[in-house]
């Protein structure tokens, strides 16, 4: 037997130290703060319409970082509670990194459940299989270097348990105290997460403790514990001179964020991903696959259930078993009434292991051993794709960062020797200023072949990508993106060429418009309905904008664009991943140079006008004119009319579209330093549109 436990001790710490070489990417990496502070300031959080979505995780980090270094934990993401967050903070602060704080918490976990299962069993190799069938889970494994709440609200549930059940076994002067730990567990457990499991927890644990004890001292220190865990993570907001009334506030703000979430329950869902791995999508509501799962916990579900009816059935129940497979239960009901994603089960899969090994540890030896190893296997293989992950993961990412020139993100995945001889700023502005330079306003990349299933380095994305240019149409290229294998993670060794051909740092492309016309609708009298006039393409640039001025500025161009681009798209793509000292178009309007609004605006600092065709449509009571659209890209913040991209969509500007419709001139070509011409993308002759008469 204790050549056995040697062998699983060992393969414990096998395992953990596979986790950490796969994950050194990230675990040994340093935490840059000038890159979260910009993906977090871009972010959906800064910018309600911001395609630069940021992760929980990495919302996470950054707060993580923001709160060490004293900042207010209610000034942002107040809905989250920030114990975990300092935890986050507290890992940058000491070892410059915040993912080990993600490896830490999930080693502690393991720790935790070990001790919890050795009390309960009073033997060394249940305890020892079960932590090991922990540790190799696929949701556990997927923990180890992640920035989330998780694996430590399920390492404080332990703790709580822990101490729980030893304050009711032991009779000595330390009983007070550790009901007093106890309570600050659970106080800290509800300052992780939103506390929707608390008060289950709570009750349960209050229950126990008198029924067990009958002590109203111990159930006084549980509570006093319980607040003392509560308030203390919020011990800066206080030192900033904010009152208790002022935390009670945001404390009711908080639960009010969450009840006008506009999210509804996913029922069942929680049941369906642990016994098939199946689970319902919080906001699709499609059925989606878990890749976490693993078949383990199917079979520890029905264990569990197993143990309960064993428990029952037994002359002398330990009722520390009934109090775990009770809070089991419940939390699995809660988990199917509410909306719920796989990672809340992060808090469930040490209480399942621990519940199924009650029924199984009763099993002739032998058949235990074989048990358990299988399910060992089964987790150990359920875990490969996270530990040994395809490219694919990576490739999707590029797909998305390449679309919306997210170049800040897309270096992230660039090699360390590209990394090396170039800075991030450097990168981005280049790849900034290219598609300025284009007038590209969108990217359209398709996959071509299978996804990247394969484990072998390097391996290649073939993919058609299309640029989307402002004035003069579509241009298709195909590419070849190679991803190697760099310190487990997948990277890109990136060159320019790579988006477009014989693209390099020393070239740049050139564009040249000549403006063609949408043809005019006249109406009997020749007198038009619908026509193209002489207007103003009007561009901002950021970094010249007075900011003591600038709600003055956003309202007045609300006013100009007449309420098609509200001040919240405007401020979006007038700061949302762009260059401080370029110029950004923000659309065509109809008006004079002595229209008062132009007037106005000229005279405001970062505004452009230059000549632009725009289309205005002349009212009347007869003809359905109809509407246009920009059919070759979706504009969201912008208004960038032009007879090649627009097109009818009703009325007579659909049925004569095809009359009506001009095609600018011009062309799109890559020049060396000295102004050679290195390649031609776009090159179309001027074709103003024809009038018609409906």
């Amino acid at each position: 037997m204790r050549r056995l436990f040697t062998l699983l001790s060992i393969a414990l710490v096998t395992y953990l130290s596979i986790v950490v070489y796969t994950n050194r990417a990230l675990l040994f990496s340093r935490f840059d703060e000038q890159y979260w502070k910009d993906k977090y300031e871009q972010s959906q959080w800064k910018l309600p319409l911001s395609k630069r979505a940021i992760g929980d995780d990495g919302l996470y980090l950054y707060e993580g970082y923001r709160l060490i270094r004293g900042g207010d934990p209610t000034s942002s993401n107040a809905e989250m509670p920030p114990f975990g967050k300092y935890l986050i903070g507290a890992s940058i602060l000491i070892f410059g990194n915040g993912y080990l704080y993600g490896f830490f918490t999930t080693v502690l976990l393991l720790v935790g459940t070990y001790v919890l299962t050795k009390s309960l069993h009073k033997k060394l190799l249940p305890a020892l299989f079960v932590t090991l069938l922990l540790a190799t889970d696929p949701l556990i494994t997927n923990q180890y270097a992640l920035t989330m709440m998780d694996a430590l609200q399920a390492l404080l549930l332990i703790a709580f348990l822990i101490l729980l059940l030893s304050c009711a076994a032991i009779n000595t002067k330390y009983r007070g105290a550790t009901a007093i730990a106890a309570g600050v567990a659970l106080g800290l457990f509800s300052e992780t997460k939103l506390p929707v499991v608390t008060p289950i927890i709570g009750a349960v644990g209050l229950w126990y403790l008198w029924k067990k004890t009958g002590n109203v001292r111990l159930i006084l220190g549980l509570l006093l514990g319980g607040i003392m865990g509560y308030l203390a993570p919020y011990a800066v907001y206080f030192a900033h001179g904010h009152t208790l009334i002022e935390w009670l506030k945001i404390q009711k703000w908080i639960i009010s964020f969450y009840r006008h979430s506009n999210l509804t329950p996913t029922w069942g869902s929680a049941i369906t991903v642990l016994m098939s791995g199946r689970y319902q999508n919080i906001f699709s509501r499609e059925w989606l696959v878990a890749s976490e799962w693993s078949p383990s916990w199917a079979i520890f579900f029905l264990a569990s259930i197993g143990s309960g009816f064993f428990w029952i059935s037994m002359k002398r129940r330990d009722s520390r078993w009934g109090i775990l497979l009770g809070l089991l239960l419940a939390i699995l009901c809660l988990y199917s009434v509410i909306p719920f994603w796989t990672r809340y089960f992060v808090l469930v899969v040490p209480l399942l292991y621990i519940g199924g090994s009650m029924l199984l540890s009763h099993l002739p030896t032998r058949h235990f051993l074989i048990i358990y190893s299988v399910l060992l296997i089964i987790n150990v293989a359920s875990s490969g794709s996270i530990l040994f992950p395809s490219p694919q993961a990576t490739a999707n990412q590029f797909i998305y960062n390449a679309k919306h020139s997210f170049f800040t993100d897309l270096y992230e995945d660039t090699t360390k020797v590209f990394r090396k001889n170039q800075s991030r700023e450097a990168f981005r502005r280049f790849g900034l200023l290219t598609m300025a330079d284009g007038e590209i306003e969108h990217v359209k990349i398709t996959p071509i072949g299978s996804p990247l299933t394969g484990r072998s380095s390097p391996q290649y994305l073939t993919a058609t990508i299309t640029y989307y240019t402002r004035r003069l149409g579509p241009f298709t290229q195909q590419t070849t993106i190679p991803f190697v294998l760099e310190d487990g993670r997948w990277r890109i060794p990136w060159q320019w060429s790579l988006i477009l051909p014989n693209l390099t740092e020393t070239t740049r492309l050139e564009t040249t418009v000549i403006p063609a016309r949408r043809g005019s609708i006249l109406s009997s009298d020749k007198k038009p309905l619908a026509e193209d006039i002489d207007g103003y393409m009007v561009s901002v640039t950021p970094g010249r904008i007075d900011k003591a001025r600038e709600d003055l500025l956003f309202s007045l161009l609300e006013t100009v664009f007449n309420g098609h681009l509200p001040k919240v798209a405007i401020h979006q793509r007038i700061v949302g991943n762009t260059l401080s000292d370029q110029a950004i178009p923000l659309g065509v309007i109809p008006f004079s140079k002595t229209d008062p609004n132009i007037v106005t605006l000229s005279h405001f600092a970062g505004i452009t006008l230059t000549d632009a065709p725009t289309r205005i449509t002349h009212p009347n009571n007869v003809v359905d004119i109809g509407q246009l659209y920009n059919t070759a890209f979706e504009e969201n913040c912008s208004s960038l009319y032009s007879t090649t991209n627009y097109d009818g969509i009703s009325g007579v500007e659909q049925k004569k579209n095809t009359i009506l419709k001009g095609i600018n001139g011009g062309s799109l070509i890559l020049k060396d330093q000295q102004g050679n011409r290195i390649c031609t993308f776009i090159n179309v002759p001027k074709h103003d549109g024809a009038n018609v008469q409906p």
